[in-house]
């Protein structure tokens, strides 16, 4: 059989490994195609695990029956094709390797024992893995058709390998994204709490001095009510201006509108508690937020809105003179899987 003059086959195989985005999809596209170009009976497929080092079976075609018995226990484990790789006996496509899995599996049939071989090296040379044929009983291939299989062989693990680097890059991006939502959800379990703490705590030490103050102020004599009045007014002002600034700073830390109504009313909230008072005109706009984000994405979403118009107020003597900013915030972007609308804050300085 001459495996050079089946063009066509090549070229669907070749695309195959170019379309494959996953390890699965390299194998599953390449396997079937090779076994069908080398006139094999079955095909099968062993990866180097990079942890342990040792080669496990990752995708087969055909396998007899008694190998696929029992969750395919007969295809763990050494044998012959692969102690002869891990001692470099097996350099190049080779014909006819004596398999114990077959004669263990296959006792009475001896012409079903042998197999041809085909390492599989990456571009540095790096043996990944290592393609096994089954020929039909009698069948070899000739020098020329395994020279063929070792081209075909290198492109399946360079295709396998680029498939095992975007599965560790995914799965790095994922770990990120798990890392950095547990970072974001103690940030806001500590602003949370720190905001009750403030509440419960500095908000009623400031509340009953104002209290005793307003009382000290109903009760003073005739004689010296004008000083007196005077002097217990700038004190509760005083005191009510701290209590002001514990409430902002309660709401800043976590607004409890966020958890109650979601990110459109929270964002609402703050702009008339915070932009309008601060001199700037904002609009504020939506689209396909009916429903609600999760947690994790309104909090991201809000605190990205917090941080760029605290950048405005901090930088707007500039905006005073006109300049309008524009915050446009795609919430499916934020969250990686949710859909659940867009938001955008507009704002300018209010002319003097």
């Amino acid at each position: 059989m001459v495996l050079a003059g089946k063009t066509e086959v090549f070229r669907i195989l070749a695309q195959s490994l170019n379309r494959a985005a996953t390890l699965r999809e390299a194998l599953d596209g390449a396997l079937p195609r090779i076994v069908e170009l080398a006139g094999a009976e079955a095909g099968w497929i062993f990866l180097r695990d990079g942890e342990t080092n040792n080669f496990l079976l990752a995708a087969d075609v055909n396998l007899p029956a008694p190998l696929v018995m029992g969750g395919k226990h007969r295809m763990t484990g050494e044998c012959r094709c692969l102690e002869m790789l891990r001692d470099g006996q097996l350099t190049q496509a080779v014909n006819l390797v004596e398999c114990r899995r077959l004669e263990q599996a296959l006792p009475a049939s001896p012409e079903t024992h042998r197999h041809a071989s085909v390492p599989l090296r990456s571009h540095g040379g790096e043996v990944i893995g290592l393609l096994n044929l089954l020929l039909p009983a009698g069948g070899s291939l000739g020098r020329a058709d395994l020279d063929v299989l070792e081209a075909l062989g290198h492109e399946v693990a360079v295709a396998v390998q680029r498939a095992q680097l975007f599965e560790d890059a995914r799965h790095r991006e994922a770990r990120m994204r798990q890392l950095m939502q547990r970072l974001l959800t103690a940030q806001e379990d500590e602003r949370r709490r720190i905001a009750q703490d403030l509440h419960d705590h500095a908000g009623q030490v400031l509340s009953a001095p104002s209290m005793q103050l307003r009382h000290l102020r109903a009760h003073v004599g005739e004689a010296d009510r004008a000083t007196i009045a005077s002097e217990l007014d700038r004190f509760g002002t005083v005191t009510d201006q701290g209590l002001e600034e514990i409430h902002k700073l309660v709401y800043d830390l976590r607004p409890p509108v966020l958890d109650e109504y979601g990110l459109v009313a929270a964002v609402r909230a703050y702009v008339r508690s915070h932009l309008q008072p601060a001199g700037m005109h904002v609009e504020l706009t939506t689209a396909g937020t009916e429903s609600r984000c999760s947690r994790n994405t309104e909090t991201a979403a809000y605190r990205i809105i917090q941080e760029a118009t605290l950048a405005w107020a901090r930088r707007d003597a500039r905006a005073s003179r006109g300049g309008r900013r524009c915050i446009p915030a795609d919430l499916g972007a934020w969250s990686g899987y949710d859909d659940c609308g867009t938001i955008a804050v507009s704002a300018a300085a209010t002319p003097p």
